[in-house]
């Protein structure tokens, strides 16, 4: 088997967390400063160091109260999810979009209303569907940069073009940017959308889980950039501090390694990761250029994965045409590779696969994946 399909970059063994950081958790393991609890909202020096590094230029600093360590990303976006579900309210969500985000919408109670991303254009937010789809119970808005499972790359004249809409909508935004810093372009740089969100609030959501390539650390962090006090004053900051009551946050020597793990250079590190993401993506491209019927709307800018697009009517048997879960299914059963079908991402018609795959695997899976096609 060879699965395309697992969001964990750490599967196959080729990519690994940078050496520093390693360092610092087992540092932080080999002392006995960390075994107790700590703070329900994290610690001090986690927090303060969080705070620092996600602190804008020309921007107030963040304040140590701005910031929330949590189990995880996955944490961290239902405390956001959480703290907005007022009674009746809803939140605008991508399509295609990470399934999580409407699970948690029926966990919290809210309601959810898709706005689409624009597969001719960078896979972007489409605005017109922001302003159609607001109204006066909506609450917040998800945006996710880089994209999964687009693997977009916000431009900062969109992000602007984004927050201009918010602020014109008076809409809060929950940023998913679990994925920073992974992008392929030097001259598509990622880009926090706090950076442009003027008045806008602004729930910036992230880990150590895809950046730092160590999600079974489960630790991540929910950062507040509130200027204006807009969700002080509506007691959201005060609802994520009681929500973190409840899970009592991550493990304490892992917070501990946070400030070590953020000073660290790991510029080459860095590098070399994206590197080896960017020939995978490549390859992915070059690879679906052979293959009949399938197609790359949008070549990937960065995160962890490649959407294929399957022409309506190119795969057939006497049950008739594939439809994108009858195409996984069918891979799977017949040539044991395991990819998610859009449908999972409210992208029916489009595959979903991870570029975290050594080349060797990935060729192997094309193969597999060009013989399949030639046979239907």
């Amino acid at each position: 088997l060879i699965s395309l399909a697992q969001g964990d970059p750490t599967v196959f063994g080729h990519l690994l967390p940078p050496k520093t950081a390693m360092d610092e958790v087992a540092g932080a393991f080999s002392t006995s400063a960390h075994n107790g609890y700590t703070a329900s909202a994290g610690s001090a020096t986690a927090r303060a160091a969080v705070a620092m590094r996600y602190s804008l230029p020309d921007r107030p600093p963040l304040r140590t109260e701005d910031v929330f360590m949590t189990v995880g990303c996955s944490e961290a976006l239902s405390h956001s999810f959480a703290a907005m579900a007022v009674e009746g309210a809803n939140i605008l969500l991508p399509r295609p979009g990470f399934p999580l985000y409407e699970t948690l919408c029926h966990r919290h109670g809210l309601g959810y209303k898709f706005y689409d991303l624009d597969d001719e254009n960078g896979w972007e937010v489409k605005i017109d569907d922001v302003r159609r789809l607001r109204d006066e119970n909506t609450v917040a808005i998800v945006v996710n940069n880089p994209s999964n499972p687009c693997g977009a790359v916000f431009s900062e004249g969109h992000l602007r073009e984004i927050c201009e809409t918010c602020h014109e909508l008076r809409l809060p935004i929950i940023a998913d940017e679990v994925y920073e810093d992974v992008a392929f372009d030097e001259d598509r740089p990622f880009l926090s959308i706090a950076a442009f969100s003027g008045r806008v609030p602004v729930m910036v959501v992230s880990a150590l889980s895809k950046r730092w390539l160590a999600p079974g650390w489960r630790i991540g962090w929910l950062v507040l950039h509130d200027y204006d006090h807009i969700l002080q004053t509506a007691g959201v900051q005060l609802a994520i501090n009681n929500l973190c009551q409840v899970s009592l946050g991550p493990p304490t020597p892992i917070q501990a390694a946070i400030p070590g793990i953020f000073k660290a250079n790991e510029t080459e590190w860095l590098k070399a990761t994206l590197g080896v993401l960017r020939r995978a993506s490549q390859r992915c491209v070059e690879r679906c250029a052979r293959v009949r019927g399938l197609t790359v709307p949008c070549e990937p800018q960065g995160a962890m994965y490649v959407l294929l697009k399957m022409n309506g009517d190119a795969f057939k048997d006497a049950n008739g045409f594939f439809t994108d879960v009858t195409f996984a299914k069918r891979l799977l059963a017949e040539e044991s590779v395991l990819v998610l079908p859009g449908t999972c991402f409210h992208a029916p018609g489009y595959l979903r696969l991870v570029i975290t795959v050594p080349d060797d695997e990935l060729q192997n899976a094309w193969d597999r994946i060009e013989t399949f096609c030639e046979r239907y």
